[in-house]
């Protein structure tokens, strides 16, 4: 292949220790910025009135963007709290137990704007006890589309559950059997709503899958 690899250095850490979680941000990939000493100098001395200004106004500056660095890592922290705490049973149990959930949980959470959550989200990346994933990747919709409102179901989960019924039955199943096995653990699909789950796992139907 001639695609350049992408290696992903998660952002975040979410580790289950002695039952709790923990959570840690990767200081390596924050940015180590500080206040040159030659204008920390210039400022505590008389150089002018113009180049005083100057001096005053850039430090003021480069003060502002330290703290908003800062804060955007504090954001960052706050956010992934969030998402843990709505998120437990996945970060216990894996990728089935993904639970719906919105920028708008998240943001209430945390009291901050939606584009707040969703910037902070964007290209972040979490290490897990399942694997890295793209923060984006736990904000899912439940499977009736009511955002975190509808079923407990994730469609992500859903997914996945797909995926070990079809992974883990000796025999070949169509669209059917596989509402019908859903619909046994209480998770109610439409059967071309199966279909569509199947096919963006890129799994054959029941026509096409062979059994090795």
């Amino acid at each position: 292949s001639g695609e350049q690899i992408r290696y992903v250095i998660p952002d975040v850490q979410v580790r289950l220790k002695e039952g709790d979680f923990v959570i840690i941000i990767n200081e390596e990939e924050l940015p180590l910025i500080g206040i040159s000493p030659l204008f920390s100098k210039l400022s505590s001395e008389q150089h002018g009135k113009e180049t005083d200004a100057f001096v005053q106004a850039n430090l003021q500056k480069a003060r502002w963007f330290i703290r908003s660095i800062q804060l955007r890592s504090q954001t960052l922290y706050k956010v992934v709290v969030a998402i843990v705490e709505f998120q437990r049973a996945f970060f216990a149990r894996g990728p089935k137990f993904l639970a719906p959930l919105t920028l708008k949980d998240i943001a209430n959470q945390v009291k901050v704007h939606e584009t707040t959550v969703s910037r902070i989200a964007g290209k972040k990346y979490v290490q897990t006890d399942w694997g890295i994933f793209e923060l984006r990747y736990f904000f899912t919709n439940s499977i009736s589309g009511s955002g975190s409102r509808g079923s407990r179901y994730s469609k992500v989960a859903v997914k996945q559950i797909i995926k070990e019924i079809i992974e883990n039955e000796a025999k070949i199943m169509s669209d059917q059997d596989i509402t019908d096995n859903l619909a046994r653990k209480g998770i109610k699909l439409a059967r071309r709503t199966v279909a569509k789950y199947r096919s963006e796992l890129n799994m054959d139907s029941s026509f096409g899958r062979k059994r090795g």
